[in-house]
């Protein structure tokens, strides 16, 4: 029986003792060291710098030149010499009403005109007339009045009858009601005279309407430009005051775009100052640079509408045009140039201090281009930022990483 309880046990024993000499006999393996990911990156400088920053703002080219002609009166189109979008020289024909529906009032102003002045030349023989007849009246009433006075003289001696003193009065009264009106006549001429002067004035103003209205019944260009748009075609009917054509110089061309609330009195001081900002419009492969001119009077909610002029001759565009305007602000101090990718955002990069990445707040300010190309684009954009944190000579991380974060280890490769 106690065999039977012994023997198991020390079997049990010795397989424990087999199993740990084996367990102690087993090869260890090597420790797994984990290295830290290191990311390889550029690195670009800070150097701060004075220096513009750019604005983009969206224009739509105008002309202050734009004419728009119209029938100076009922008349018909004998003539469209001219298509939209045509370029014209000046002084050169584009339109031609019928003459015949402006000569004939030309005309009756001209025969108004004579007819008056006619009437003035009557009136001065008149007052002539009148003056010579005012003094021959006062002698008819002098005589009158002196053969009144022999009647009367007659008719005390009883020599005379009443009947001839009655009729000699009677001829005194009528000399002299005869002489008011004469000197009436000739007082009144300076006011008929006045009248018939008034009269002429106003058709000679009418002579000038109506020959006025016969030379714009054809149309010439002021100025060398394009046709915009022709609203008639031969043979058609017009109103007076209807719109024939619209035309605009091609030297005068210039820009409206709305500028943002917030950057207007930065642009007033500018100009005030007499800095005025420069600009480059483009619209696909095409660019010109600007002048910003002056601000729009009006301002409304969004803005103030900012008014530049074309700094060339060779203008590739057509009036309503839209393009995008590139301005240069004024000049500011203390402004780091950067390229997009190194933003994280639009107010945070990461500055390398020891080979780990630090996050820094900055403040972007706007873009900043190079100068003008021969073909007056702009070129190399790049964001204008500003950092009281950074310095002259401290390295920014250039490599835009997906999983940047502080703390992150990196290596700046050339």
């Amino acid at each position: 029986m106690l065999k039977r309880i012994i023997i198991p046990l020390i079997i049990l024993g010795l397989a424990v003792a087999f199993f740990k000499v084996m367990l102690a006999s087993k090869d260890k393996p090597e420790e797994i060291v984990v290295n830290e990911h290191v990311w390889r990156v550029k690195q670009i400088t800070v150097k701060k710098q004075t220096l513009s920053p750019a604005m983009t703002l969206y224009g739509r080219i105008e002309s202050p030149s734009l004419l728009n002609a119209a029938a100076p009166a009922s008349s018909q189109i004998v003539q469209v010499l001219v298509k939209e979008g045509q370029r014209v020289e000046k002084g050169q024909l584009m339109l031609a009403l019928d003459k015949n529906d402006f000569e004939p009032l030309v005309r009756q102003a001209q025969a108004k005109v004579n007819e008056l002045k006619a009437q003035i030349k009557s009136e001065q023989l008149r007052h002539q007339l009148n003056i010579n007849s005012l003094k021959n009246e006062k002698k008819l009433l002098l005589l009158s009045s002196k053969a009144l006075a022999r009647a009367v003289k007659v008719k005390s001696k009883n020599l005379g009858s009443v009947s001839e003193t009655e009729q000699a009065m009677q001829q005194v009264e009528l000399r002299r009601l005869s002489l008011n009106q004469m000197q009436f006549s000739v007082q009144e001429h300076d006011a008929r005279q006045e009248q018939f002067e008034a009269r002429l004035m106003q058709a000679q103003a009418e002579l000038t309407k109506a020959h006025l209205a016969l030379s714009r019944s054809q149309v010439f260009a002021p100025f060398t430009g394009v046709v915009a748009k022709v609203n008639v075609a031969q043979g058609d009917r017009v109103n007076s005051n209807e719109k024939l054509l619209s035309f605009y110089s091609i030297e005068h061309l210039e820009i409206r775009a709305k500028l943002p609330a917030k950057q207007l009195l930065e642009v007033q001081s500018s100009l005030v100052k007499g800095d005025y900002l420069k600009g480059v419009a483009s619209s696909g492969e095409q660019s010109i640079p600007l002048k910003l001119e002056r601000l729009s009077g009006e301002a409304q909610a969004s803005g103030v509408d900012a008014i530049f002029s074309i700094e060339t001759d060779k203008i590739p565009f057509r009036i309503g045009a839209i393009v995008v305007i590139q301005l240069q602000r004024a000049a500011q101090k203390n402004m780091i140039k950067v390229p997009y990718q190194v933003m994280y955002g639009t107010e945070r990069l990461y500055q390398i201090k020891e080979q780990r990445l630090q996050v820094i707040k900055v403040t972007t300010i706007g873009e900043h281009y190079a100068v003008l190309n021969k073909n007056n684009s702009a070129q190399d954009a790049q964001l204008l930022i500003a950092s009281d944190t950074l310095n002259d000579g401290d390295q920014v991380l250039a490599t835009h990483l997906p999983n940047a974060f502080t703390g992150l280890k990196v290596e700046v490769i050339q």
